[in-house]
C-alpha cells in the first residue's frame, strides 16, 4: 500500500497544471483561502482556521453547486449547533451521554450525506455539531458564543469561496457528477406487503451503516482515549473531529476490506504530509505576515493539485489540506510557536490511528456475508 501511494504522490507531482480545470481550482482554492482568512481576520474571528476550512471545502463545484453547497453549509451550520448548545445544556456533566450524543450527531450526519439529496447540510450539521460541543467541554458556560461564532466563521469561509469561484472562468470539468443516493425505505416497512422490499433497503444500505460506524465509534471515543493517547485540550479534540469526519464521497462505500484499510491509511498519510509540509513551513515564516501568507497560498495550491487529481488518490490531498491549514493557522496572525502546530498533528493523528483500528477490527467482519453469499451462488 505505501508503495502504491508513494507511487501515485510522484506520478501527481508530475503532473501539476497551471492552466486547464485542475489549475483553475487550484488557483480558486488558494484565492478563496487566503481571502477567507483575511476576512476573518479583519472581522476579529475567535477561530479563523474554520472560516479557512470552510473556504477550502467550497471551492471544488462550479457557480451553480457552490451555491447550493454554500447554502446547505450554512444552513447544516446552523442546525448542528444548535442541537450542540442543547446537548451542552443537557449532558455536559454526564459523560456516558454526552458520547452516545456525540456518536448519534455522527452518525445521522454520515448516513445522511450518502443517503440523502441535501447530504452535504447533514454533513456539516453533524461537524459542526461535534465540534462545538467538544470545543465547549472545557468552558460549558460560552456554548452559545461558541455556536455563533462558529456559524459566523462558515458565512466568512462561505462567502469568501462564493465570491471568488464567480469571479474565476469557470470549468464545467471541474465539477464532479452527482451520485444518485439509495432510495428511501418503504414507510410501512412493518406489513408484510413491504417486508421484502425493506429488506432490500437493508441491504443497499448496510455498507454505509458500517461507514457511518467507523467514523461515529472515534468522535465517541475522542473524550475518553485523547486524554490518554494525547493529553490535548478540548479545542484540539474538536479539530480531530473535523478530521476524522471529512470523508470524501468516493470513499463511503468499498468494495471489499482491503480497500477500506487501504483508503484509511491513505488518509493517515495525507495528513501526515499535509501537517509536516505546515510545520516545515512555520520554521520559515518568522514573525512575516507576507512571507506566511505566501506560503499558505503555495501549500493550499499544492493540496488542490493533488485532491484533483487522477491517479485515485484524491482524498490523500483532501486531508493534506486539512492539516496544512489547520497547522498554518493558530491564532490572529502568523504562529509565534509551532507547539500548537504540533499538538494538532498530535491529535489528528491520534484521532486517524484510532479511526484506523476501529476500520481493521470493523473489517474483520466483512468476510462472513462476502463468503455466504459465494457459497449460496455455487
Amino acid at each position: 500500500m505505501l508503495r502504491e501511494l508513494i507511487g501515485a504522490l510522484h506520478t501527481e507531482f508530475r503532473s501539476f497544471e497551471l492552466r486547464g480545470a485542475r489549475g483553475t481550482a487550484a488557483v480558486a482554492a488558494a484565492l478563496s483561502v487566503s481571502l477567507a482568512l483575511l476576512a476573518a481576520f479583519l472581522l476579529h474571528s475567535d477561530e479563523p482556521w474554520w472560516a479557512v476550512i470552510s473556504a477550502w471545502m467550497m471551492t471544488r463545484s462550479s457557480l451553480a453547486a457552490a451555491l447550493s453547497r454554500g447554502a446547505m453549509r450554512i444552513i447544516g451550520s446552523v442546525v448542528g449547533a444548535a442541537i450542540a448548545v442543547i446537548v451542552i445544556g443537557l449532558f455536559v456533566y454526564d459523560p456516558l451521554p454526552f458520547c452516545l450524543c456525540l456518536f448519534a450527531l455522527a452518525f445521522a450526519g454520515l448516513i445522511g450525506f450518502a443517503t440523502s439529496r441535501h447530504g452535504y447540510a447533514w454533513l456539516i450539521g453533524a461537524i459542526t455539531g461535534n465540534l462545538v460541543m467538544l470545543m465547549a467541554l472545557d468552558q460549558p458556560q460560552i456554548t452559545f458564543t461558541i455556536a455563533v461564532n462558529r456559524v459566523f466563521d462558515v458565512t466568512i469561509g462561505t462567502t469568501a469561496a462564493l465570491l471568488v469561484t464567480f469571479l474565476l472562468p469557470e470549468d464545467t470539468a471541474v465539477a464532479s457528477p452527482a451520485s444518485s443516493p439509495p432510495t428511501p425505505p418503504p414507510l410501512l416497512f412493518w406489513t408484510r406487503r413491504h417486508a421484502d422490499e425493506f429488506e432490500r433497503w437493508l441491504r443497499q444500505i448496510w455498507p454505509l451503516v458500517g461507514h457511518a460506524c467507523r467514523g461515529s465509534l472515534t468522535v465517541m471515543l475522542l473524550p475518553l482515549l485523547l486524554t490518554s493517547l494525547a493529553p490535548l485540550g478540548a479545542s484540539s479534540m474538536a479539530v480531530t473531529a473535523v478530521a476524522v469526519m471529512a470523508v470524501p464521497t468516493t470513499a463511503i462505500i468499498e468494495p471489499d476490506a482491503r480497500t477500506i484499510i487501504q483508503r484509511a491509511m491513505y488518509r493517515l498519510a495525507g495528513c501526515a504530509l499535509g501537517a509536516l509540509m505546515g510545520l516545515f513551513c512555520l520554521y520559515w515564516v518568522g514573525s512575516s505576515l507576507l512571507v506566511w501568507l505566501l506560503l499558505l497560498m503555495a501549500g493550499t495550491w499544492l493540496s488542490s493539485q493533488i485532491q484533483s487529481g487522477a491517479t485515485g488518490i484524491g482524498y490523500v490531498g483532501t486531508q493534506a489540506g486539512f492539516a496544512f491549514l489547520l497547522s498554518m493557522i493558530q491564532g490572529q496572525g502568523p504562529p509565534l510557536s509551532p507547539t500548537p502546530g504540533l499538538d494538532r498533528f498530535a491529535g489528528i493523528m491520534a484521532g486517524l490511528s484510532v479511526l484506523l483500528v476501529i476500520t481493521m477490527a470493523m473489517s474483520l467482519f466483512r468476510q462472513a456475508p462476502s463468503a455466504t453469499a459465494s457459497a449460496s451462488g455455487d
